[in-house]
């Protein structure tokens, strides 16, 4: 096996005897160009749906446009319930449910008599939605629910954490959330893999991560690896106080092929290859926690905990493909050895950071041309006079 215990020099096997838990200060990046172009993206369920209802909606706009029109303080809205089934390619049934404070079913036939139409009892009109979503929004608590707002479609919240864990606190708090304010539960909040899988559960004392999903953060590229140190992961900074890392709902942790223990999305239908423990990330956004889980702090120590946005590996990260390929193109290289060039000069990159920050080696990194192409400075013209 790839992993070990390097604090006291013991392998991975007597740390699955229970004689200790893992250490991972380094370990080998992946490739760090796959292949010249963006990873594919495969759109959800979800994603489908909310984008065959914006057409519907478009194509509907005009008598849309009618009712709210007509129906100011009784309109309520729009919303677009889907039912699972082999209709519209699989995405299933569509209904339009047109909701009004008064006389629903009445006043939905004075405008329309089609059948994608049909009427309920709305809370509240949207002349009222505004004040309402936000009411709502701040009753259940800043970074688990926020509202959004459409064009035809009644207001809804966006919850950040799962469906059961908010059904819960519903219940508890005795929440009636009116009819026409939807509530949004999205799939990320509902991970289908396991944050630790059993195999590599004894090596490890805690993994943190975040019960709702992340909002809004600023786009920033930081980078730094992550290590395990007896069983605890720590952002590897320079100096001596290392913070603890504290990882995204949607990210765990699992033996990847080669043996190494590495980073994944905790989504089974999301493939998209992370970063190994032990290697340089970009962590994106970090947020120092105020107060960090009690057993994390047991588990590991008195320390600063940091809460990240991204794992991705940091050699080959983002779209140096792009510049990959405009090196092939300018430089006349093939494909192949394109990606060859690309990936022997970002290893080299890694291997030499890792030595200065383990082992506090002096050479310094090349310059990748393959990977930050810069175009050349065009020759000084001589002096005509």
């Amino acid at each position: 096996m790839m992993l070990s215990a390097c604090s006291d020099g013991a392998s991975i096997s007597q740390a699955e005897q229970g004689q200790t838990y893992a250490t991972i200060l380094e370990a080998p990046p992946y490739a760090p160009v796959a292949r010249i172009g963006p990873e594919p993206y495969s759109p959800t369920l979800q994603d489908r749906r909310w984008r065959f209802a914006d057409r519907l909606e478009e194509r509907h706009l005009p008598l849309l446009r009618r009712l709210k029109r007509g129906e100011i303080g009784n309109f309520g809205g729009i919303e677009w319930r889907w039912r699972d089934g082999p209709e519209n390619d699989g995405l299933g049934k569509v209904t339009g449910v047109a909701y009004f404070l008064n006389e629903p079913a009445a006043t939905l036939r004075r405008y329309t008599s089609n059948s994608l139409f049909q009427p309920a009892t709305a809370g509240f009109a949207r002349t009222d939605q505004d004040r309402v979503a936000r009411e709502w929004a701040g009753r259940i608590g800043d970074g688990i629910a926020s509202p959004g707002f459409g064009n035809m479609s009644v207001p809804w919240l966006n919850i950040a954490v799962p469906r059961a864990e908010f059904e819960a606190m519903r219940t508890a708090k005795r929440w009636n959330i009116p009819p026409n304010l939807v509530l949004r539960f999205s799939e990320w909040a509902e991970p289908d893999l396991p944050a630790v899988p059993d195999d590599l559960r004894h090596l490890i004392r805690y993994f943190p991560y975040e019960r709702t999903l992340p909002g809004p953060t600023p786009d920033l590229a930081t980078y730094d690896a992550i290590v395990l140190r007896d069983g605890c992961f720590f952002i590897d900074e320079e100096g001596a106080d290392d913070p603890l890392a504290m990882f995204p709902l949607g990210v765990g942790v699992y033996r990847d092929r080669e043996g190494h223990m590495a980073f994944r999305s905790r989504h089974s239908a999301n493939a998209r290859q992370l970063a190994r423990v032990g290697t340089r990330m970009q962590l994106g956004y970090r947020a120092e926690v105020a107060e960090p889980p009690p057993a994390l702090i047991e588990a590991c120590g008195r320390h600063r905990v940091v809460t990240v946005k991204s794992l991705d590996q940091a050699a080959g990260y983002g779209g140096v493909w792009f510049a990959v390929k405009q090196n092939a193109a300018r430089e006349g290289l093939r494909k192949g050895e394109a990606l060859r060039q690309a990936n022997d000069c970002l290893l080299e990159q890694e291997r030499v950071l890792a030595d200065k920050r383990l082992r506090g080696g002096k050479a310094e990194p090349q310059w990748c041309e393959m990977a930050n192409p810069i175009p050349p400075t065009p020759p000084v013209e001589p002096d005509a006079g």
